[in-house]
């Protein structure tokens, strides 16, 4: 069955200091908590579970949270330990990997790079992960360039990669920015596109964005529909689709597609 696979990415909320804004730590983690708490209640209003990828210092700030979200039947993956270190190394992510199965008591089998930054996948099979979502296969200006890579999931050695989704061809994609800033049609025109040759959409978001950002000084089109409006553009595409498309985990909808074996 075709599925719809709806990321999260929970972390530090980091991103006004690559614009020189001033954020203490502690309104980085009130930031992403807030977000959290309002994309959870939409997921439970719909019974939706969703994939969290989270760093270790998040969870390690608020575990009560992260065993929630594994009891309500989210599943846990790592977003690496810091998502203010821009080099992953083996340690790091190892780390984070413990860090989250302390808490919620049970293996983690996935992983995503912060900023889709991952190069050495050999690591990742090494260090007991299944698959990773780090190879976002468009291009973004100063970030990365995969057009080449392919869109639908395939092996690196002994990873599985699922990587977000874009269309064919164009490669432009749905994620967070594209919800965002494209008009509201677009959403409904690449999911159906993109269903004509995959057997699943992945949606890549960050809980930040589902928090007041008013204050926050962020370019415009990073700010664009935040909070309430977030939650509420999210939630109606939720209703649209949740019947068409059903809404799964990762690791769920790879073990329903076996395609581990």
């Amino acid at each position: 069955m075709k599925k719809t696979l709806l990321t999260i990415d929970v972390e530090e909320f980091d991103l006004p200091r690559e614009y020189g804004v001033d954020i203490t730590d502690e309104q980085m983690y009130n930031v992403s908590k807030e977000g959290l708490f309002n994309i959870v209640n939409l997921l439970k209003r719909y019974s939706i579970k969703a994939t969290f990828f989270v760093t270790a210092n998040f969870a390690m700030k608020y575990p009560r949270l992260l065993i929630n979200l594994d009891k309500d039947g989210h599943e846990i993956a790592s977003h690496g330990y810091s998502h203010s270190s821009m080099d992953q190394s083996f340690n790091q992510i190892k780390n984070s990997k413990s860090e989250l199965e302390r808490i919620i008591k049970r293996k983690i089998m996935g992983y995503r790079a912060p900023r889709f930054n991952m190069s050495d996948f050999k690591e990742l099979s090494d260090m007991g992960f299944n698959y990773d979502s780090s190879i976002h296969p468009t291009f973004i200006p100063g970030r990365y360039n995969n057009l080449s890579k392919p869109r639908n999931p395939y092996k690196i050695g002994d990873i599985l990669e699922i990587p977000p989704s874009v269309l064919p061809f164009i490669r432009l994609p749905i994620f967070w920015l594209a919800f965002k800033n494209f008009p509201r049609f677009y959403q409904n025109i690449f999911t159906e596109a993109n269903f004509l040759s995959s057997e699943y959409l992945m949606l890549v978001f960050h809980s930040w964005e589902f928090a007041d950002l008013k204050d926050i000084k962020i370019p415009g089109f990073i700010k664009k529909k935040h909070g309430s409006e977030m939650t509420k553009l999210l939630e109606e595409y939720i209703a649209g689709y949740k019947e068409k498309y059903p809404f799964d985990t990762i690791f769920n909808w790879i073990n329903g597609e076996k395609l581990l074996d």
